[in-house]
């Protein structure tokens, strides 16, 4: 019994030391950019919302960690990689006393980065699809009692909703990944206030994107690429991803059942080359993103990495499938989505993701003019149209 407060104190100290280690990393990185968000991380033991049985260092990695799984091993819900923590915080710039709506609490960890940024002046409300992660979560922000008892408000609900009730607030933070922002929670933000969320807009282009409310429009202030888990509930998106095999999978804009039948069977069948192509690295292949709605990218052991291309269901000879790789467009099908790859590539500008600008439209909403210089895209959803730009430095 003597010694049981030595033993605490020792782990207490292993986890300061990797919490500092971790933050040190974050920092010269660049996630990390300001005193609050770096006050905010090494005030929370992430170790303290890690599944039973994590080893203390493996808490303090810079990477995911699987919360919860479905029948077949895929994530349901995750701990989230510190470093798009840390980047995420930044973009939110959560000021002390403010009034903070985040979508999925998950583990209740980045809800106490939350509470320590506001402080007990402000309040986080958290609402989170899977009940059985909210009494867990609801546990552990109650022992630790972070931002010296900021107010919490841990809710059962589909994120999607918002939480009408408690709105409306100074930020918003989704830590799910949506395709079109619901209007409830730009409803649901104050005039002036920041949302931050990852949005797909394309296959290969999901963005971290903060957006200031502009009375009905959202305008970004920042973007960062991130991957996160995708919406879940009754509104949840149609996935982007169709599975083809036990290796391989595509990922494009509104592909459904029949289409991923069509590819998978294109696949499989020989390649013919189409003749030379750009290189589709990664700044030109998300211009060629923006620019064509039948853009896909294959993931997966049989495509390396990653295989861009462009699929064409609907080809003078049927349907036709055109990858890129190594300088060489290669077809399978009409050959026709060849065509049309080498040409999109040829004319695709090199994009940095990170300098592009995003202005959210509700969908009835007129749109101006597009600015006249630069690349400007628009992707039409069902409650909102975005409008994309990009201007090369000078």
């Amino acid at each position: 019994m003597e010694n049981e407060p030595a033993e605490e104190a020792s782990v207490a100290e292993v986890s300061a030391r990797l919490r500092h280690r971790l933050i040190a990393r974050l920092r010269a990185d660049g996630h990390l950019r300001s005193p609050r968000v770096e006050r905010a991380m090494a005030a929370v033991p992430r170790e303290v919302f890690t599944p039973a049985g994590t080893d203390v260092a493996e808490a303090y990695a810079d990477r995911v960690l699987v919360l919860a799984s479905d029948a077949s091993g895929a994530p349901l819900s995750t701990i989230s990689q510190p470093a798009i923590v840390a980047l995420m915080l930044e973009q939110l710039d959560v000021r002390a006393g403010q009034r903070i709506l985040e979508i999925g609490t998950g583990s209740g960890y980045n809800t106490a980065l939350l509470a320590e940024l506001t402080g007990p002046g402000g309040r986080v409300t958290s609402v989170e699809v899977d009940a059985a992660l909210v009494p867990g979560a609801a546990a552990r922000l109650a022992e630790l009692a972070p931002g010296d008892g900021t107010p919490l408000d841990l809710r059962h609900g589909d994120g999607w909703l918002g939480v009408p009730d408690a709105a409306p607030y100074d930020r918003l933070h989704s830590t799910i990944g949506v395709d079109d922002l619901p209007p409830a929670w730009s409803g649901q933000l104050a005039d002036g206030g920041l949302l931050v969320a990852p949005l797909w807009l394309r296959p290969g282009l999901e963005l971290s994107a903060a957006l200031r409310r502009d009375g009905p429009l959202l305008r970004s202030v920042s973007v960062t690429p991130c991957g996160f888990l995708q919406l879940r509930g009754p509104h949840a998106p149609a996935s982007h991803t169709r599975v083809l095999g036990p290796d391989l999978a595509v990922v494009g804009d509104s592909l459904g059942a029949r289409d991923a039948e069509l590819i998978r069977t294109l696949i499989d069948t020989p390649g013919v080359d189409r003749g030379p192509c750009p290189e589709p690295a990664d700044p030109r292949w998300w211009g060629l993103s923006l620019t064509d709605p039948r853009a896909v990218l294959f993931v997966g052991p049989r495509s390396g990495h990653a295989a861009w291309g462009i699929y064409e269901p609907g080809g003078r000879e049927g349907a036709g499938l055109a990858l890129a790789h190594d300088g060489r467009v290669i077809g399978h099908g009409d050959p026709l989505a060849a065509d049309v790859l080498r040409h999109r590539l040829d004319d695709a500008p090199p994009i940095d993701p990170s300098r592009l600008t995003i202005t959210a439209y509700p969908a009835t909403h007129p749109m101006p003019a597009p600015p006249r210089h630069g690349h400007t895209w628009r992707i039409t959803r069902h409650h909102h149209i975005y409008r994309v730009h990009w201007a090369p430095t000078a």
